[in-house]
Parts: structure tokens; C-alpha cells; sequence
């Protein structure tokens, strides 16, 4: 699909998450305990990426003497604590680059996300493009991630789960956001109350 066609599909999905953030707030609450302050922004969050990526796909055929050449499949392997924009961010990202994607959820986030791929499958992704996997299965797992038609991973996760995935298949390409802990330095003038919350 041309950059131009992949643009004004995710332009789509941005509109379809906003008309549904009232379902998309009650999976994210129901299913993964998101407050509606944690939740809602975390939606505009998603639907941000939805624009900021059909922007960002049609810069792709703009940069002189790049040759446009997608992977030929990405798997988004999203945590279950932001389990509405960091899926989508990583799908639409695989998406406006050209690539099918297979989205598979965190086990305990799978209604987001496949809420979130029914959103993106009625917005216009064909479901060709893009595949839903829901499975708790380790060895079902491994088999996707391992397996040598995937040529592209985007996992947001722990630093131990990179290394899982890395020697499942170390020549694999893998966009690994994983966790650690930031420290926050609280000073005398600080709200305590606030830097507890914090």
C-alpha cells in the first residue's frame, strides 16, 4: 500500500479510537485496572500515535537515495501495564513502515488488544496485515518469536524477557523497551505527599 493509502488509514484509526474511548476505557479498567486518570491518557496517547505515524509514514518515500524496503513481518509484544497506547504505538509504527504485523497482547491485557485490533481492522488495516495471537502458551510463544518468517520484534517488557527472546533466535532484530527503575531526588521544598505518590 502506498504511503499516501497506509496515512490516511491510520488517520482512521486515530478517528475510531477517539469514537470509542468510552469501550476503550472500560476494557482497560475491567481487564488491567487502569483508573480512568491513568486510562484516558493513555488513549490520547494511542490516538496520537495513530497521527503521528501517518505523518511519519508518508516522510518515509520523501528521503533522497533511501530505497523503501519493509520487513516482512513484525511482532509487537506489548506489556499488560499500558495495554492500550504502547500496543498500538508499536503496530501503528510496524504499519506506516509497510509491515504486516502480528500484535500479540500481554496475557493478562489480551480484550485490550484485541479490542484495540478490531478498532484498527474496522478503521480499514486488512486483516491480512494484521493478525491477533492470544496465548498464554511459553512454547507457543517462543514458536512466533523464533520463527523465521518474523524479521522485526518491538517488545516492551523486562530486561529478562529481551534476553529470553534473544536467545530464542540472536540474529533476530529486536526493538527492546524494557524496564528499570528511575530515581527521583526529593528535596526540602518538595511536596512530600506528592513525591510519595510519585
Amino acid at each position: 500500500m502506498p504511503a499516501a493509502e497506509r496515512a490516511e488509514v491510520m488517520h482512521r484509526v486515530g478517528a475510531e479510537m477517539e469514537s470509542r474511548r468510552a469501550e476503550l476505557l472500560e476494557v482497560a479498567a475491567s481487564e488491567t485496572g487502569k483508573t480512568l486518570d491513568q486510562g484516558d491518557p493513555e488513549i490520547s496517547e494511542a490516538i496520537d500515535f495513530a497521527h503521528y505515524y501517518a505523518f511519519q509514514s508518508q516522510e518515509l518515500e520523501k528521503v533522497d537515495g533511501a530505497r523503501f524496503v519493509p520487513s516482512k513481518l513484525t511482532v509487537v509484544a506489548p506489556p499488560w501495564n499500558f495495554p492500550l497506547a504502547i500496543p498500538a504505538g508499536g503496530v501503528l509504527a510496524a504499519l506506516a513502515s509497510g509491515s504486516p504485523v502480528i500484535l500479540k497482547p500481554a496475557t493478562p491485557a489480551r480484550r485490550c488488544g484485541a479490542i484495540l485490533a478490531q478498532i484498527m481492522w474496522d478503521a480499514g488495516v486488512p486483516r491480512d496485515v494484521l493478525q491477533l495471537v492470544n496465548t498464554a502458551d511459553r512454547a507457543a510463544g517462543r514458536r512466533l518469536i523464533s520463527h523465521p518468517a518474523v524479521e522485526r520484534v518491538i517488545l516492551t517488557g523486562s530486561y529478562e524477557t529481551a534476553k529470553l527472546f534473544r536467545s530464542w533466535r540472536p540474529e533476530l532484530p529486536l526493538l527492546a523497551e524494557t524496564s528499570g527503575k528511575n530515581a527521583i531526588i526529593v528535596t526540602p521544598s518538595s511536596d512530600p505527599d506528592l513525591a510519595v505518590k510519585d
